[in-house]
């Protein structure tokens, strides 16, 4: 059998082969040779054959029609040939390190190791560490070493590449042993993700034997096997010792961190006392503290991303702050919905790939004013967008900001027609319907998927006035109750009372017209107003006095509105019945 240890910058392999040829390519091939992929793009696609020899050798085999195969005395094997290596040996292709050992490893006699009962860091292990006194206790200068390496640990990065590497050191350099491994699990098998040994230690590996007894008892093992042990394993291992890394529960073994040493101390410096296994068991906690660290760190930044997507930063780092906001609540919200008018005859003409970049630049834009005045993204739904504010963070002032930023998004539409006007051959235009009331708010998606958002009527409003700014032709509306909460600081006018599809209660409507607004359409509201005051008291003749010089004047820039409560005047005075009701009902969205 033998035993081959790979390494590169991005892989490293213990790999055990029984009998036969072997190959190292960068490639896979299909065929009777087992076959080694190595990730190493300076390897060819096949370069080395290694097959063992019965006098305990291997023969190698140049199988690259471009690159040597370096050996470990500065010679090497060129291409197309072959050559005889005693073990171990120790050999480059690329930029791969090949280590090639001979024999069975045989197991170590796990009734000889003994154990630490409680490993630091399990759920059930909540009691004080207690130094064993049995072997001797440390010198004071040693234990003030010793903690001050584990803070040091402790303290690492433990996304950094130096954070594993820093744990087996402190194993070598603190215990006196000759390497030391930290070993991660990966399915039913382990991956070293570090290694530090003594300048003059020979190359070794781990004890399948051992870690699978730690990993089912999930404690630390240790024992000093002595140099003539009969359970000693053949690749020369005197002392050894293995603590898991667990979970936060400690119900899950995440790894191992596993030293030992091959050479025999003739002064007795060989033996392993329980403060040093139980010091061992320290660091994987340590690193098991590291890994629980990183995952926290990689969930709260996944968290923060996907919590960014909806909310500006400020509301985003509040949520990451209070994770209970997104559970459900009843909250007053405003609403907005908004949606391109004509956008699907603007797509028919494009191509995909236009119409994603059209749609991306409008949403964009549409996006970023939302945010900027507090609000939060909900859902988009094509080309439309529903958001909301007052939630989850409380806003005083939620139905101005909402109000102000449809006029921000309106404010959009002047650069976005001057870029795409070539392309498009119209203007783009928005429609947008606000509503305050109302809402059970929360995380409406699923654990895995989050949709922070507003359930309820209030939601189905906001939408079917959104729909009432295409009859009413006017590109943002608002409901009465979120009129009431702006007190005079906007330029708004009072439309008419709409009764919307699916919902029986009328809403009065009210439309935003800015800020501010100049004379000359103050008083235009003011003519419409009383207008509609005298329609919705039957006076229909007087609503259309009214309204007749208000057309008359803006002949060549006629008032949307102002025309369709003439004309509904005019079809109430056409009527042969005089009931006449002054709410509009919409049978469509």
């Amino acid at each position: 059998m033998l035993h081959i240890f790979v390494s590169n910058r991005k892989d490293t392999r213990r790999i055990e082969h029984t009998e036969g040829p072997l190959e190292f390519g960068r490639v896979r091939v299909t065929g009777c040779t087992p076959r080694v992929v190595l990730n190493d793009p300076y390897v060819s696609s096949s370069h080395l054959r290694v097959e063992e020899r019965p006098d305990g050798k291997v023969q190698l085999t140049n199988l690259s029609m471009r690159s040597p195969v370096l050996l470990a005395d500065g010679t090497e094997i060129g291409i197309g040939g072959s050559g005889t290596l005693a073990l171990p040996a120790r050999l480059t292709i690329g930029e791969s390190l090949i280590e090639i050992q001979s024999g069975e490893q045989a197991p170590i006699d796990v009734s000889s190791l003994m154990s630490i009962a409680q490993p630091v860091g399990r759920s059930t292990a909540m009691k004080p560490l207690v130094l064993e006194p049995l072997g001797g206790a440390a010198r004071p200068e040693e234990l003030t070493r010793w903690f001050e390496s584990v803070i040091h640990v402790q303290k690492a990065a433990a996304g950094s590449p130096n954070f594993y590497h820093e744990i087996a050191q402190a194993v070598v350099e603190l215990i006196g042993l000759d390497y030391a491994l930290v070993l991660l699990r990966r399915g039913d098998g382990w991956e070293v993700v570090a290694r530090h040994a003594q300048p003059d230690a020979p190359r070794l590996e781990f004890s399948q034997t051992v870690l699978s007894l730690v990993c089912t008892e999930k404690r630390t093992f240790y024992q000093a096997l002595g140099p003539a042990s009969a359970v000693q394993s053949l690749t020369g291992i005197t002392t050894v010792v293995a603590s898991p890394v667990l979970d936060a529960e400690g119900e899950k073994v995440l790894g191992a961190v596993y030293g030992a040493k091959a050479r025999c101390d003739p002064l007795g410096g060989n033996e392993l006392k329980p403060l040093h296994a139980q010091l061992v068991q320290v660091l994987a906690a340590a690193a098991a503290a590291g890994i629980a660290r990183m995952k926290s760190e990689t969930e709260a930044a996944r968290r923060l991303v996907q919590i960014e997507q909806f909310f500006s930063r400020e509301l985003a780092e509040e949520l990451d702050r209070n994770p209970e906001l997104l559970a459900g609540q009843d909250r007053e919200v405003t609403i907005l919905v908004s949606d391109v008018r004509g956008f699907s005859r603007i797509a028919e003409r494009f191509s995909p790939r236009e119409t994603c970049l059209l749609m991306g630049d409008l949403l964009e834009r549409l996006t970023k004013q939302i945010k900027d005045h507090g609000g939060v993204i909900v859902d988009y739904a094509g080309d439309g967008i529903l958001a909301m504010w007052n939630a989850p963070i409380l806003q005083t002032d939620h139905a101005a900001r909402a109000c102000r930023a449809a006029l921000a998004m309106l404010g959009e539409l002047a650069g976005l027609n001057e870029r795409w006007a070539e392309k498009i051959n119209t203007k783009l235009a928005l429609g947008i319907g606000i509503n305050t009331g109302n809402a059970l708010v929360g995380n409406t998606g699923s654990v895995h998927h989050m949709k922070y958002g507003a359930l309820g009527n209030t939601v189905n409003l906001a939408s079917r006035v959104e729909g009432v700014t295409k009859h009413l032709k006017v590109p943002v509306l608002i409901t009465d109750s979120t009129h009431a909460q702006l007190g005079g600081a906007f330029a708004t006018r009072r439309l008419c009372k709409v009764r919307v599809v699916g919902i029986d209660i009328p809403v009065v409507l009210h439309q935003l017209h800015g800020e501010t607004a100049s004379a000359d359409w103050i008083a235009l509201r003011d003519r419409y107003e009383t207008a509609l005051v005298l329609l919705e008291q039957g006076n229909l003749s007087g609503a259309c006095r009214t309204l007749f010089p208000l057309l008359d004047e803006h002949e060549n820039d006629q008032d949307q509105p102002s025309l369709i409560l003439a004309s509904r005047a005019i079809e109430g005075l056409k009527a042969t019945t005089r009931d006449f009701d002054p709410i509009i009902v919409l049978d469509s969205k």
